[in-house]
Protein backbone atom coordinates (compact mmCIF):
# COMPACT_ATOMS: atom_id res chain seq x y z
CA UNK A 1 0.00 0.00 0.00
CA UNK A 2 1.23 3.45 -0.90
CA UNK A 3 2.30 5.66 2.00
CA UNK A 4 0.88 9.12 2.42
CA UNK A 5 3.28 11.82 1.19
CA UNK A 6 3.97 13.07 4.73
CA UNK A 7 5.03 9.60 5.89
CA UNK A 8 6.91 8.87 2.67
CA UNK A 9 9.19 11.86 3.40
CA UNK A 10 10.14 10.24 6.71
CA UNK A 11 10.42 6.79 5.10
CA UNK A 12 12.88 8.20 2.56
CA UNK A 13 15.16 9.04 5.49
CA UNK A 14 14.77 6.05 7.88
CA UNK A 15 12.96 3.40 5.83
CA UNK A 16 9.32 2.36 5.49
CA UNK A 17 9.14 -0.02 8.47
CA UNK A 18 10.86 2.41 10.83
CA UNK A 19 8.65 5.29 9.62
CA UNK A 20 5.48 3.28 10.23
CA UNK A 21 6.77 2.24 13.65
CA UNK A 22 7.53 5.88 14.52
CA UNK A 23 4.10 7.09 13.39
CA UNK A 24 2.50 4.37 15.50
CA UNK A 25 4.37 5.60 18.59
CA UNK A 26 3.55 9.29 18.22
CA UNK A 27 0.95 10.96 20.43
CA UNK A 28 -2.27 11.92 18.66
CA UNK A 29 -4.14 15.18 18.81
CA UNK A 30 -7.65 15.86 17.60
CA UNK A 31 -7.80 18.21 14.65
CA UNK A 32 -10.78 19.91 13.03
CA UNK A 33 -8.82 21.41 10.12
CA UNK A 34 -10.73 22.38 6.94
CA UNK A 35 -14.02 20.98 8.16
CA UNK A 36 -12.57 17.49 8.63
CA UNK A 37 -12.39 15.97 12.08
CA UNK A 38 -9.49 13.58 12.51
CA UNK A 39 -6.72 12.40 14.77
CA UNK A 40 -3.31 13.64 13.70
CA UNK A 41 0.18 12.77 14.76
CA UNK A 42 2.57 15.62 15.48
CA UNK A 43 6.34 15.32 15.65
CA UNK A 44 8.83 18.04 16.53
CA UNK A 45 12.30 17.13 15.33
CA UNK A 46 14.90 19.02 17.37
CA UNK A 47 18.01 20.61 15.85
CA UNK A 48 20.20 18.48 18.12
CA UNK A 49 19.67 15.32 20.15
CA UNK A 50 20.26 14.36 23.73
CA UNK A 51 20.50 10.67 24.72
CA UNK A 52 17.20 10.79 26.63
CA UNK A 53 15.16 12.43 23.84
CA UNK A 54 11.92 10.57 22.95
CA UNK A 55 13.05 10.10 19.34
CA UNK A 56 16.13 8.27 20.60
CA UNK A 57 14.00 6.09 22.88
CA UNK A 58 11.60 5.25 20.01
CA UNK A 59 14.04 4.82 17.12
CA UNK A 60 17.49 4.53 18.55
CA UNK A 61 20.33 7.01 18.15
CA UNK A 62 21.18 6.30 14.52
CA UNK A 63 17.68 6.74 13.03
CA UNK A 64 16.90 9.68 15.32
CA UNK A 65 20.07 11.39 14.13
CA UNK A 66 19.05 10.82 10.51
CA UNK A 67 15.77 12.60 11.21
CA UNK A 68 17.60 15.49 12.87
CA UNK A 69 19.84 15.90 9.81
CA UNK A 70 16.86 15.83 7.45
CA UNK A 71 14.20 17.71 9.46
CA UNK A 72 15.96 19.41 12.39
CA UNK A 73 13.90 22.27 13.82
CA UNK A 74 10.72 21.31 11.94
CA UNK A 75 7.30 20.28 13.17
CA UNK A 76 6.07 17.35 11.10
CA UNK A 77 2.47 16.22 10.89
CA UNK A 78 2.65 12.75 9.34
CA UNK A 79 -0.54 10.94 8.41
CA UNK A 80 -1.60 8.51 11.12
CA UNK A 81 -1.54 5.52 8.70
CA UNK A 82 -4.67 4.10 10.29
CA UNK A 83 -5.67 2.39 7.03
CA UNK A 84 -2.34 0.55 6.86
CA UNK A 85 -2.61 -0.47 10.51
CA UNK A 86 -6.19 -1.72 10.05
CA UNK A 87 -5.13 -3.95 7.15
CA UNK A 88 -2.21 -5.32 9.17
CA UNK A 89 -4.40 -5.90 12.25
CA UNK A 90 -7.17 -7.64 10.33
CA UNK A 91 -4.81 -9.86 8.33
CA UNK A 92 -3.03 -10.76 11.60
CA UNK A 93 -6.38 -11.73 13.10
CA UNK A 94 -7.04 -14.02 10.13
CA UNK A 95 -3.59 -15.60 10.37
CA UNK A 96 -3.99 -16.27 14.10
CA UNK A 97 -7.43 -17.78 13.58
CA UNK A 98 -6.02 -19.92 10.77
CA UNK A 99 -3.38 -21.16 13.19
CA UNK A 100 -6.14 -22.30 15.54
CA UNK A 101 -6.19 -19.51 18.13
CA UNK A 102 -9.53 -18.85 19.82
CA UNK A 103 -11.28 -15.51 19.25
CA UNK A 104 -10.90 -14.48 22.91
CA UNK A 105 -7.14 -15.05 22.80
CA UNK A 106 -6.78 -13.16 19.50
CA UNK A 107 -8.80 -10.26 20.92
CA UNK A 108 -6.50 -10.09 23.92
CA UNK A 109 -3.32 -10.15 21.83
CA UNK A 110 -4.57 -7.59 19.28
CA UNK A 111 -6.23 -5.39 21.93
CA UNK A 112 -9.64 -5.45 20.25
CA UNK A 113 -12.98 -6.87 21.30
CA UNK A 114 -13.89 -10.48 20.71
CA UNK A 115 -16.82 -9.18 18.67
CA UNK A 116 -14.40 -7.32 16.38
CA UNK A 117 -12.40 -10.52 15.84
CA UNK A 118 -15.57 -12.41 14.90
CA UNK A 119 -16.66 -9.61 12.55
CA UNK A 120 -13.28 -9.62 10.78
CA UNK A 121 -13.38 -13.38 10.38
CA UNK A 122 -16.92 -13.19 9.00
CA UNK A 123 -16.04 -10.42 6.50
CA UNK A 124 -12.79 -11.91 5.19
CA UNK A 125 -12.75 -14.67 2.56
CA UNK A 126 -12.63 -18.16 4.09
CA UNK A 127 -9.35 -19.15 2.46
CA UNK A 128 -7.48 -16.53 4.54
CA UNK A 129 -8.50 -18.18 7.80
CA UNK A 130 -8.78 -21.78 6.69
CA UNK A 131 -6.32 -24.37 7.90
CA UNK A 132 -5.23 -27.12 5.48
CA UNK A 133 -7.96 -29.70 4.96
CA UNK A 134 -7.15 -33.19 6.23
CA UNK A 135 -7.98 -34.80 2.85
CA UNK A 136 -5.20 -32.83 1.14
CA UNK A 137 -2.64 -33.11 3.92
CA UNK A 138 0.53 -35.10 3.30
CA UNK A 139 1.37 -38.00 5.55
CA UNK A 140 4.38 -36.91 7.62
CA UNK A 141 6.39 -40.10 7.42
CA UNK A 142 5.85 -41.00 3.75
CA UNK A 143 5.14 -37.66 2.10
CA UNK A 144 2.23 -39.33 0.29
CA UNK A 145 -0.90 -37.27 -0.24
CA UNK A 146 -4.10 -38.71 1.17
CA UNK A 147 -6.30 -36.56 -1.06
CA UNK A 148 -8.01 -37.65 -4.23
CA UNK A 149 -5.85 -37.65 -7.35
CA UNK A 150 -6.76 -35.15 -10.01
Amino acid sequence: MQLHRTVREIADVIGRDRALFLVGQLPRCYSGIQGKKSWRAILYVPKSLKPNHPLVRILGWQDAEKLVRAFGGEILQPANCADIYRRFRDSSICRMAGAGMKAACIASVMEVSERHVKNVLRERPQEETATPRPDTARHRSTGVSHGMAA
